[in-house]
């Protein structure tokens, strides 16, 4: 509709572009006036605006834009309360409400400086999906937030784009074929309005997707498995034989090794025996006979007399043979004779003498018969000595026994390793020998005294028993049990050494066991169970002490299908 004034033209509220740009062409005047309602079409896009504008420069005209609340359309008056976003000032006459116009560059200028703080305020800000759903779900607002709606803007600049394209067609075509247009330009919105909800579907339908894949991606199950411990006890009978080179088994036997430890203690001490001695010195001479060639016969006790008058005696009658001619020689007669001193004391170990014989004094064979010795006398004496004494045999001995009966037990220890258990009941101990430089009763200072020990241990390595316990426990292991590691606890009962030198060896084993669970077939089993169909699955697990699930999200109420999501772990330790 037209006002009487040619130049003032009146917008209708759903008025496209093309129509307007006819009545514009149809105006007389240079300057025209677009006066249009709250929420008219035209204004939902800066691009329309711009559209205007450029077709009136085109034909030399002036447009200027007055905003009104409503058209009455009967009367083509303004009515209601104006819009102060495009207008300054308003100037009452009669009843009328004349709003002053804006020309068209100013409203461009302000949508224009509205957009750029629209996309100052956001710029740098990454546009989520939800933020996207929710622009399009904002309802529809005035002109002046018309940057908060990111649907109106993406339509209304697809929109103006093919305004734009339109325009061209029409410079080319003539202004004749504007309604035809206009009426293509119609389905083109209907079309872009069916665009924009199939994009909010898609959005939507993104959405749905991610929080499907984010569902199933981040469900996981922890699930903590305590175990039942039993106790379990197993008596065996092992033979142990120095001959066996490996455990067998079948036959229960197991190696024997027997260490043997020597050891020796020793000590020098000072003799306490003490006595009083005299004893007379004795040695060796050689009685000559020059005196005729018949022997001369010498009774026991015949006295020999030293150079240095020491009397000794003979104990023995002995012959002394005569002399014999050789050539003219005289070769006197001799023999070797033991003499004792007359009185004990050392003044008689003398040193080598020639002696005389006082019987034969005033006779001519006093001369003729006599001795000469080669070495001392010895043995002389007339003193009190210390001697070793029984009682010093007997206390040094006592000692040293104890002595290496202890070093003997720490020599077992130390050469018998934690790697092999000893046999202790059939531990031998040698019979304790004592060795003495010196024998009872003789004179001494000191003696020195030697006592050795030798012991023997039959063993069996640690490691051949438990090998052995392992093999014979599995043949009476119950299929779906497992032995707990570390365990393991045994004691070796009364020991029997056999006629043959093998050994019958008792062991009592004590070894816990837990029901062995297959994690694989466990998954496999539970999958997709609730919390109810989960409790009743494990309380029918016989093996299994108490069980805790944790699922992730916390919402989710079942196990999840997939197995990679299910973390299952046993615990052992907390069993009872």
């Amino acid at each position: 509709m037209k006002d009487e004034n040619q130049n003032k033209i009146f917008v209708e509220t759903d008025e496209e572009i093309p129509s307007i740009i006819n009545k514009i062409n149809e105006c007389v005047g240079k300057e025209v006036v677009l006066v249009i309602p709250q929420g008219a079409l035209v204004l939902k896009s800066i691009i329309n605006l711009k559209i205007l504008k450029r077709r009136a420069e085109e034909i030399n005209k002036n447009i200027s834009i007055s905003k009104i609340d409503k058209l009455d359309a009967s009367q083509n008056e303004l009515t209601g309360k104006e819009e102060t976003h495009f207008v300054s000032s308003v100037v009452k006459n009669g009843n009328k409400t004349l709003v002053l116009k804006k020309n068209i560059d100013e409203v461009i200028e302000k949508e224009n400086n509205q957009s750029d703080n629209f996309h100052k305020e956001n710029q740098g800000n990454k546009v989520k999906v939800f933020d996207i759903v929710k622009k399009v779900q904002t309802p529809r607002d005035s002109i002046g937030n018309e940057h908060d709606n990111f649907e109106k803007e993406i339509n209304h600049h697809k929109v103006g784009e093919r305004f734009t394209k339109s325009l061209n067609n029409t410079k080319s075509n003539g202004f004749g074929n504007v309604t035809k247009n206009n009426q293509k330009r119609k389905k083109t919105i209907i079309v872009s309005a069916l665009n924009s909800k199939l994009l909010v579907l898609f959005i939507l339908m993104i959405i749905i997707t991610m929080s499907i894949a984010a569902f199933f991606m981040y469900q996981k199950a922890e699930i903590s498995i305590v175990l039942k411990k039993e106790t379990a006890s197993y008596n065996f009978e092992f033979t142990a034989g120095e001959g066996f080179e490996k455990i067998d088994a079948s036959n229960n036997k197991i190696p024997l090794n027997i260490i043997k430890i020597d050891s020796e203690e020793s000590n020098t001490y000072p003799t306490t025996g003490k006595k009083h001695i005299a004893e007379e010195a004795s040695g060796e001479i050689t009685v000559y006979n020059e005196y005729d060639f018949k022997s001369q016969a010498l009774r026991a006790t015949t006295r020999f007399l030293s150079k240095d008058g020491k009397l000794f005696r003979i104990r023995e009658s002995v012959i002394i043979p005569g002399f014999t001619r050789v050539e003219g020689v005289d070769i006197p007669g001799q023999i070797m004779v033991k003499i004792y001193a007359d009185e004990p004391g050392e003044e008689y170990n003398i040193e080598s003498t020639s002696f005389t014989l006082p019987a034969l004094q005033g006779s001519a064979k006093y001369n003729s018969i006599y001795a000469r010795s080669t070495k001392a006398m010895t043995g002389g004496v007339n003193t009190e000595v210390t001697y070793f004494s029984e009682s010093d045999y007997i206390t040094a001995k006592d000692k040293l026994e104890k002595l290496v009966k202890t070093k003997n037990e720490q020599d077992i220890a130390n050469k018998i390793s934690d790697e092999v258990t000893d046999l202790s009941d059939l531990k031998k101990i040698g019979e304790i020998n004592v060795n003495t430089d010196v024998v009872v009763g003789e004179v001494t200072d000191n003696f020195e005294i030697i006592v050795s020990m030798q012991s023997s241990v039959p063993t069996i390595l640690k490691n051949d028993l438990n090998e052995l316990i392992d093999k014979k426990v599995a043949e009476k292991l119950e299929k779906n049990k497992m032995v707990l590691e570390n365990s393991r606890s045994f004691e070796v009962g009364d020991i029997l050494a056999s006629d043959d030198g093998e050994i019958i060896i008792p062991v009592s084993v004590k070894q816990y066991l837990v029901t062995e669970i297959n994690i694989d077939r466990l998954k496999e089993e539970i999958a997709n169970k609730n919390e109810k169909e989960l409790t009743t699955y494990f309380n029918n697990i016989s093996g299994i002490k108490s069980t805790s699930v944790s699922l992730e999200p916390k919402w989710i109420k079942k196990i999840p299908s997939s197995y990679d999501k299910i973390n299952i772990t046993i615990d052992i330790n907390n069993s009872m």
